[in-house]
This record gives C-alpha cells, sequence and structure tokens, in this order.
C-alpha cells in the first residue's frame, strides 16, 4: 500500500529522492534528542502504541546455584501513544512547470522549512512531552531527580554542577556514560577557560560525562539537565521515521507533508538529574 501517495504526485522517482534527501539532511542537522537517545525501530507508520516498562534504578541480581527464584517484575507497564508530527508544504504549479519545460532545479526550500519545524516539534516532544497524549518529557516525568545548583555564573560552575549531577546519579545505580544538555546560552557560557589552563570548561564537561554536551534553544537556560544514556534506561521509539508524502492536488498546486511518528520512551526515570539555578518555593 502506498501510504505515502507517491504513485499519485506529480514528481518523477528521482525528485522524490531528492526532495526525502533534503528533508532528511535538514532534519539531521537541527535535531537535538536523536543524538543521544537510542532508537527502537522503525515499527511501522500503522503502529500506535508501544509499550513501556518502567523499572527501578538499583536492584540487585539474585545469586543462586539453582536459579529458582523469581525475577523482578517491573513497577509499571505503560501503553502509550505514538503521535504523528507534520508539517504540509506547496509546490506550485508554476514552479513545476518551469522544471519540467524549462530545464530549471528545483528548489526544495519550503520542503526543509517544513522539515525544521518538525525537528522543533521532535524535540520539544522529547524535552516536555504532552500532556494532552500522557506522554512523559525528559524534563515532567515523574521520578527524576531534581537538584539545586551550586554556583551558576562563576568560571567551574558549569563543571562542579555536572560532577554533582553525576555523583548522584551513581549513587542512585546509573554508572553513565552520561549526555549533558543545556540552553543555548549556558553552553556558549561554558566556553571559558578552565581554571589557568588553556583548556574550555565545556571540554572538561565532555571528558567528564563522557556521552557528549549537547544545547538546544527549547532547554530553559536555568537548568542542566543530565541522562545516563542507555537503551535500559530510554529510547526514542520511532514508527514512521522521517519521510514525506504527497497530500493532495488543490487549486492547481500540490499539497505534500514532511512527518513521522515517535514516542520516547523513558524505562528507568531515575537515569536523569535535572539541575535547577533556583528551586521553586
Amino acid at each position: 500500500m502506498d501510504i505515502l501517495g507517491r504513485a499519485e504526485s506529480p514528481l518523477t522517482e528521482e525528485e522524490w529522492l531528492a526532495l526525502t534527501a533534503g528533508v532528511q539532511a535538514v532534519a539531521k542537522r537541527h535535531l537535538v534528542g536523536r543524538r543521544f537517545l537510542p532508537l527502537f525501530g522503525p515499527l511501522g507508520a500503522g503502529v500506535q502504541i508501544v509499550q513501556t516498562d518502567r523499572m527501578p534504578g538499583w536492584d540487585l541480581a539474585q545469586v543462586s546455584m539453582v536459579g529458582q527464584t523469581a525475577d523482578v517484575a517491573p513497577i509499571e507497564r505503560i501503553y502509550q501513544p505514538v503521535p504523528l508530527l507534520f508539517h504540509d508544504f506547496v509546490i506550485d504549479w508554476r514552479d513545476l512547470e518551469q522544471v519540467r519545460h524549462q530545464g530549471g532545479l528545483w528548489d526544495w526550500t519550503r520542503a526543509e522549512a517544513a522539515a525544521s519545524y518538525v525537528a522543533i516539534a521532535e524535540d520539544r516532544l522529547i524535552l516536555e512531552g504532552q500532556r494532552e497524549q500522557q506522554l512523559d518529557g525528559l524534563l515532567t516525568v515523574r521520578g527524576r531527580h531534581v537538584l539545586e545548583a551550586e554556583g551558576w555564573d562563576a568560571p567551574g560552575d558549569g563543571f562542579h554542577n555536572v560532577a554533582r549531577a553525576i555523583q548522584h546519579a551513581t549513587g542512585a545505580g546509573f554508572p553513565g556514560p552520561y549526555a549533558v544538555l543545556v540552553g543555548v546560552s549556558t553552553y556558549a557560557q561554558w566556553h571559558r577557560l578552565w581554571g589557568r589552563t588553556d583548556v574550555l570548561e565545556v571540554t572538561q564537561i565532555e571528558h567528564l560525562a563522557g556521552a557528549g554536551v549537547y544545547r538546544s534553544p527549547l532547554m530553559p537556560e536555568d537548568v542542566i539537565l543530565l541522562m545516563a544514556t542507555g537503551s535500559e534506561n530510554l529510547d526514542l521509539a520511532v514508527g514512521l521515521d522521517w519521510n514525506v508524502a504527497f497530500m493532495e492536488a488543490t487549486r492547481m498546486n500540490y499539497i505534500f507533508r514532511v512527518l513521522e511518528t515517535v514516542s520516547l520512551r523513558i524505562k528507568r526515570p531515575g537515569a536523569i538529574v535535572e539541575i535547577r539555578r533556583t528551586l521553586p518555593e
């Protein structure tokens, strides 16, 4: 079944390849969450529900000669939706005619802009979840650790806050490696010399964390987010990965859609440590 409607579209196979490649290239540049989240899938475009087993952060395996002890059941099994993220764009009939009859080059700007909007939607879903769909995000899930920062603006404060978060995560049973996510201003602030060395503070933080330091314009500037990476802790379930569909022809123009279906699975919320500049009273 051609769910993307490509057989009915005005584009050739080569044009579809170029369009899809352009959209996916934009997504790769813009997406932040996928840089540290393992992917689960693709599961298929028709998958609307995915299960997530919530497990404890720290538990000892059984020791026995014959193995007759019961397995530990998950704390909670969640059946969560896999929402559709999309943005539509238009190819004008005159642009199509120009390419067909005058040998012009395709300008995929509208498609690439649509891809950037969907990328923002994906990262927002990962960070904030969606209350209407009862989806948790990294910044909203219950069970994450929330600590108050010990200093913020002075040189070295970023490193010490991340070190404290790592100490907390390790003590809770999450040995890392860790990914660190901050806002754009905080990330820029960390590009300062470390002590009396010629090494940047952000470089020291990267070495300490082990799985990278990332920035996102969607992150609050008063928050440092640290996550123990690995599919045992969290992953991104993908139904239909990044693609483009033909919707319809209307008023002589052609409507297309950039789309994907994804859902963040947080299996062990304790793998997330949030450092806040100040805690709410």
